[in-house]
């Protein structure tokens, strides 16, 4: 027995010698190390739980490819994550000159004394949640070319050749897609497939090649994925009725027009399925509306607007559909508030325009569309809108935009009538249509109803009306007693 325990190992056994570790010799008053136990992939035979549990060496060559296929994917993973917070332009892509996706360069972790400021913290969970974000939704950090990807293949019609129908359907055509434009004019379809021109509206700007036009929506709607409604508001109802049986049932209806329909007191929501005998469900309607002037999307300015529907599926459709390099859409399921903002916002509109017309300063303009916001939020709740919508985009956004900017008919029709011009003469020589000179006639109708008290945009309407001028119904409304903010 003796002998056999001191019999010399079988050459079977016995390690090889590439597999043996080397170990430092240690010195004189050092304690060695303690082993800790697990896999030595490289030290021959695995220590430390084989020992323990001689069953589970079977496991560890899977154990460690395993890790070594993690440490592979982590690596990538940090890889990916460090590029992506590069923030690097795509020299083969080509962008507009002003890109959204396109930002500045990160800035470094620590400045130049080695601390990390608050804003550098602040602005990189900015960039770290808007990649998750973009990666959620769209399985990529490529935001634009994915959204181009699932929009392939859409045909757009735009109904309407106005500035804002031009300007949306430039937009389109920029992106790719096919579009025709629907003009009543024959000379304006003619000059937009010639010379790529709209000689009434936005002519000092060349057209794509790819947008065509036509005077017959029977022509032009078979076929297409997508329609979009950028005609006037009190002509929809009639034009609309003679499309029902061209217009593809199952397409979205993107609405760009902004207004109250005289003598139903409908909004574009209701107008558009009554007007094509079809439920809503059938050809969803998406209302487009926020702070967006159509010269400055001929420009390629930075704009941002909402899309709402009543159907989620389709507002996000329609967000793929328009969102570019400088056009941003967000979406809502609040319809009524947006399209009640966007109608009234025009009424606001020309009060403030006559307060400016009148010289009365910017003190009194600003509490003047302070208090018409206030109106607005009212009616637009019992109406059954969201208050927060009326803070958004579609509201606040747009009644900054349509009261303070000089690109805005309304206004300006608000400071001819400010300057003693008479309303006739205005929209006789007017470029386009002034909406808002429809809905305040409206106005004081859907406060009796709704029994709502909206003084600033009824004085508009009793302006309009001849029934007391400007000046006077100035001094009238700062003569009602003082409201409390939370009213």
């Amino acid at each position: 027995m003796e002998a056999a325990a001191h019999a010399p190992r079988p050459p079977s056994l016995a390690p090889a010698p590439e597999a043996q570790v080397l170990r430092a010799p240690r010195r004189a008053g050092c304690r060695a190390a303690p082993r800790r136990p697990g896999l030595q992939i490289l030290g021959g035979l695995p220590k430390g739980p084989v020992t323990a549990f001689p069953s589970l060496a079977k496991y560890y060559p899977s154990l460690a490819i395993w890790l070594t296929v993690w440490a592979v994917k982590i690596g990538r993973m940090r890889r990916r994550l460090r590029r992506s917070l590069s923030w690097k332009r795509d020299e083969n892509s080509e962008v507009p000159d002003f890109d959204l996706n396109v930002l500045p360069p990160v800035l470094p972790k620590r400045d130049e004394q080695g601390e990390s400021t608050p804003t550098r913290k602040v602005w990189r969970k900015t960039v770290y949640w808007a990649k998750r974000h973009d990666r959620a939704r769209y399985g990529t950090d490529d935001r634009f070319r994915a959204i181009q990807d699932t929009s392939a293949g859409e045909r757009v019609v735009v109904l309407g050749a106005g500035a804002f129908g031009t300007a949306m359907a430039t937009l389109l055509a920029r992106k790719g897609y096919p579009v025709c434009v629907v003009a009543r004019d024959p000379l304006v379809s003619r000059f937009i497939n010639r010379k790529h021109v709209n000689p009434r509206y936005l002519s000092d700007y060349d057209l794509p090649a790819e947008l065509a036009a036509t005077t017959d929506a029977a022509e032009a709607l078979p076929g297409c994925t997508v329609a979009v409604h950028a005609m006037p508001v009190q002509a929809s109802r009639k034009a609309l009725e003679g499309m029902r049986d061209s217009l593809p049932r199952g397409i979205p209806i993107v609405c760009v027009s902004k207004g109250v329909e005289m003598g139903t007191r409908e909004l574009m929501c209701d107008v558009i399925p009554h007007a094509l005998a079809r439920d809503d469900r059938e050809n969803p309607v998406v209302a487009v509306s926020g702070p967006s002037f159509a010269r400055e999307i001929m420009d390629r300015r930075p704009t941002s607007v909402v899309a709402a529907s009543r159907d989620q599926a389709a507002a996000l459709r329609v967000q793929r559909l328009l969102t570019s390099h400088y056009f941003r859409v967000s979406t809502t399921d609040d319809i009524v508030g947006v399209e009640v903002a966007g109608a009234l916002k025009n009424v606001l509109a020309i009060a403030a325009g006559i307060c400016e017309g009148l010289g009365l300063g910017l003190n009194a303009k600003a509490a003047l569309v302070t208090q018409g916001t206030a109106e607005i939020r009212w009616l637009a709740t019992a109406m059954g809108a969201r208050p927060e919508t009326l803070g958004g985009l579609a509201g606040m956004g747009d009644i900054l935009l349509t009261c303070f900017g000089s690109l805005s008919r309304n206004q300006r029709v608000g400071v001819r009538l400010g300057r003693g011009e008479q309303l006739e003469g205005i929209l006789t020589g007017s470029d386009g249509v002034a909406e808002g000179v429809y809905t305040a006639r409206l106005v004081v109708e859907l406060a009796d109803k709704y029994r709502v008290l909206m003084p600033v945009l009824t004085a508009v309407a009793r302006i309009l009306n001849n029934e007391v001028s400007p000046r006077q119904a100035v001094f009238q409304v700062m003569s009602l007693p003082p409201l409390p903010e939370s009213a």
